[in-house]
């Protein structure tokens, strides 16, 4: 009888080291994860703030030669009237580059920013091929803009190129930025709120997270859908427009309450961030002044 209890102990005990290994295996042994980063998938790249688009920088030499060439095949744009924007890459030889990669399901995004910053659009041109897209676009008011590229040529990082332009007519008076009094905002029956772990300073990584309830109940929101492959996409562009943040979440695949970066700028002032989400369909736009 003695030696069948000890058998039995020591396949109890046995089954337990087991489930222990299991348990450990599959996290069990580390703390809960907050909410906001606790859905599928954290990505390690954004993590490294690699997602910034800051400038040329860090690009190869053969990625400093490739180039944006913006025109206007059909005339020169009026504000409130569609205009055909032609877009030609091409590279140091001057030579269209022809193929490209997928990124965020688009070959190219597009953001279109009015000079006082008071205007935003983030837009997809069609590819034709041979270096070239086009898209129509429209521009709310007459005055200055700036066009910021993102998109990968194939074999080369993601590359961002910028250009200016002057849309036909009298350009209203400029509005001057000023930072938002609060970062809660009242969009589509939600309100979202932006929080940053430490106050921003230049050069200086830190976490940026947006958070949805229910505007009328309080209650989390948790079902946000995926816009552009990820729970959101972040711009923050510097008063100056000189420069420009395209941000990617941490935390790609969640469906809410919360939407966290990790952010850098690179230098003081005034920067407008503009956070873009997707819920039941629409698209909608979060827009805030923060000054770092």
């Amino acid at each position: 009888m003695t030696m069948i209890k000890y058998k039995w102990t020591l396949l109890l005990s046995g089954f337990m080291l087991a489930l222990a290994a299991v348990f450990l295996l599959q996290g069990g042994g580390r703390p809960a994860a907050s909410e906001d980063l606790s859905d599928p998938f954290l990505d390690p790249y954004a993590l490294s703030l690699a997602h910034r688009h800051a400038g040329p920088g860090s690009e190869t030499e053969a990625e400093k030669t490739i180039r944006l060439t913006p025109s206007w095949p059909e005339g020169k744009p009026q504000a409130g009237s569609p205009a055909l924007l032609a877009i030609k890459i091409s590279n140091g030889e001057g030579r269209p580059v022809n193929e490209f990669a997928v990124t965020n399901e688009k070959l190219m995004h597009l953001i279109i920013v009015s000079s006082d910053l008071q205007h935003f659009q983030h837009v997809h041109p069609e590819y034709n091929g041979e270096g070239a897209f086009e898209l129509p676009v429209v521009f709310p008011t007459s005055g200055d803009y700036k066009i910021y590229a993102d998109f990968q040529p194939a074999g080369m990082n993601e590359l961002t190129r910028s250009d200016q332009m002057t849309v036909l007519g009298q350009p209203p008076e400029p509005e001057p930025l000023q930072p938002s009094e609060t970062l809660t905002a009242s969009v589509e029956g939600m309100k979202v709120t932006l929080e940053f772990e430490d106050a921003p300073a230049p050069q200086s990584a830190t976490s940026m997270t947006y958070t949805f309830t229910d505007e009328e109940t309080g209650e989390p929101i948790k079902d946000l859908e995926l816009y552009l492959g990820a729970v959101g996409h972040a711009v923050a562009i510097h008063e100056s427009t000189e420069h420009f943040l395209h941000i990617h979440p941490l935390n790609w695949a969640s469906s809410g309450p919360q939407a966290a970066f990790g952010v850098s700028f690179p230098g003081s002032g005034k920067y407008k961030l503009w956070g873009q989400f997707q819920r039941r369909g629409k698209t909608f736009v979060v827009p805030f002044v923060i000054n770092v």
